[in-house]
């Protein structure tokens, strides 16, 4: 039986990335001008229109899916947010550490060990983007082409589920903006599913 496909892609480049960086979390920012022309540039070399796009409910996602296919996402898939980042959302890196220096340092050193802000560990970031992409998994038709639009730690911690990673090695995923990403599996399975990066060439 051949597999389904699905294509993830991380969003452009933002103002909240930086420099200086801010804290983006579940929190709305828009792409930045390098975000909207990089992600131009890309959805000049996609080699189709996707038959359905489903995209993370926030602004940068939506306008990614904007700049890359001129259309606004087709379904809002909520489980595929960002991790939620507690009281650090919308802070300055720096301000942050102002405020709580161990929880920063917790956050960028040690991510897997739970979240020192009162917000989503990555283990609850897992389960829900998880359940998420399988729902849109079994939801794909014979030969229909779907595109998701998501968050870098989305994908990290999806990463680490099908290729049975322990969450240690989050942070060891290099994950630039506008990574573009296959999903090739019948099913969402820990260590039975193939996810790659890909180039906009390679989408079939």
């Amino acid at each position: 039986m051949t597999n389904k496909r699905l294509y993830l892609i991380r969003h452009g480049h933002t103002v909240w990335n930086g420099p200086p960086l801010r804290f983006q979390g579940q929190m709305d920012s828009s792409l930045s001008e390098t975000g909207r022309n990089d992600a131009i540039a890309l959805g000049k070399r996609m080699p189709y229109q996707p038959d359905r796009i489903i995209s993370s409910p926030a602004l940068r996602c939506r306008q990614t899916v904007d700049c890359l296919f001129g259309r606004r996402p087709d379904e809002i898939e909520p489980r595929c947010i960002e991790i939620g980042l507690g009281w650090c959302e919308g802070l300055l890196a720096t301000e942050a550490a102002e405020i709580d220096a161990h929880a920063v340092r917790t956050w960028q050193e040690a991510p897997w060990e739970g979240s020192p802000w009162g917000g989503e560990s990555l283990e609850v970031l897992q389960k829900r983007v998880v359940a998420g992409v399988t729902d849109i998994v079994a939801g794909i038709k014979a030969d229909e082409r779907v595109f998701l639009a998501v968050h870098g730690g989305v994908l990290r911690t999806l990463i680490c589920y099908v290729n049975d990673l322990p969450l240690s090695e989050y942070s060891n995923i290099e994950m630039p903006n506008l990574t573009l990403m296959e999903l090739a599996a019948e099913a969402v399975m820990r260590g039975g599913s193939n996810i790659r990066p890909i180039t906009p060439e390679e989408m079939i």
